[in-house]
């Protein structure tokens, strides 16, 4: 049976948080409405309110799908088991009475464990991890799109006001109060989420989260990294035509089920040029035909003597070298046994 989590006071201090974002996600699209609607008869103005229009809605979506999706809970029946690695990191939440998987900790705002936390973030009163973290991401990509937008189409109208402010000396009334009081929260916020992505996103293309990276234990640390391409893909899937939708599909959900993860290797093969590939396969294939030819002439029979004195007739191989999987990479030692070919 799945626990349920009663509420505590950051998840209800969290609500408040909501309506504040919503708010200023109003006033701000209030003011650019206001500005330029009156202006929708020329084709170009009406092409950017609309073009404008289909990143808020996308901003909307997002955000929304971020506050309402499940980030992850433990399965009911997971666990540790007879049979389990002894190396298998044992981690047990003393709140919600269960073993937690790797990457998965326990939030004090929503009172449960969450699966590959990344962190609890108020203005969606939700934590961020496996399941949302797409939306999440998502939702400040379009965040600062619309922000830049706003910034960059109102500024001729903030310029007007404030040179007529100056040549009248009059102070601005509240309706101009509010309008510049709208466009310099706007500023600050497309500059302070512009850090914020930057530091999400280097996270997701490296496979790791906040958590992770704010944890001062750097030994106990595991590298999930895996690369550009497989990182993207395990937070927002293997069909590009979803990685920008606030979508899943079946192709479009995260890879995996946030329980169980894999640790790469230091390289992959598919890293190493080709070039290279090419020439160590024809290195290896070159040195195995040749053990080949010496073994096949120096094989013979033999005979020698045991203990009892008796004669023992036996024949002398030489080693043949196995393929190794994971041998000859960078930061390896490359060995004359192994061949190497690159992933499809």
């Amino acid at each position: 049976m799945v626990r349920t989590s009663p509420l505590t006071f950051r998840k209800v201090l969290g609500n408040f948080f909501v309506v504040f974002a919503l708010t200023v996600i109003g006033s701000i699209y209030t003011s650019l409405f206001k500005v330029y609607w009156p202006l929708k008869s020329d084709p170009k103005i009406m092409a950017f309110i609309i073009t404008f229009h289909i990143f808020f809605l996308l901003m909307m979506l997002c955000f929304f799908k971020a506050m309402l999706t499940d980030p992850g809970v433990v399965p009911p029946l997971w666990g540790f088991y007879m049979g389990d690695s002894e190396t298998k990191r044992r981690r047990y939440c003393l709140m919600c009475h269960v073993f937690k998987p790797e990457r998965c900790h326990h939030c004090s705002a929503c009172n449960r464990c969450v699966l590959n936390m990344d962190h609890h973030c108020p203005w969606i009163n939700n934590c961020v991890g496996f399941y949302n973290r797409k939306y999440f991401l998502l939702l400040l990509f379009y965040v600062n799109i619309n922000t830049y937008t706003v910034a960059l189409f109102l500024f001729p109208q903030i310029s007007n006001e404030l040179c007529l402010l100056y040549q009248t000396k009059h102070m601005p009334n509240s309706s101009q109060t509010l309008f510049l009081g709208t466009y310099t929260l706007n500023c600050m916020l497309s500059m302070t989420l512009t850090i914020f992505f930057k530091f999400h996103l280097k996270l997701a293309l490296s496979n790791s989260t906040t958590i992770e990276t704010m944890d001062k234990k750097a030994v106990s640390k595991v590298n999930y990294n895996k690369g550009v391409n497989k990182n993207w893909e395990q937070i927002f899937g293997k069909n590009p035509w979803l990685w920008f939708l606030p979508l899943t599909g079946d192709s479009g959900k995260p890879i995996g089920d946030g329980v169980v993860w894999t640790v790469p290797i230091n390289i992959e093969i598919d890293d190493i040029p080709e070039d290279e590939l090419e020439k160590r396969n024809s290195s290896v294939m070159n040195d195995m035909n040749k053990k080949k030819d010496e073994e096949s002439k120096s094989k013979e029979i033999s005979t020698a003597p045991d203990s009892l004195g008796s004669r023992t007739e036996y024949t002398r191989n030489f080693y043949h070298p196995e393929v190794k999987q994971n041998s000859g990479r960078i930061g390896e030692k490359f060995t004359d046994d192994v061949l190497l070919s690159p992933e499809p």
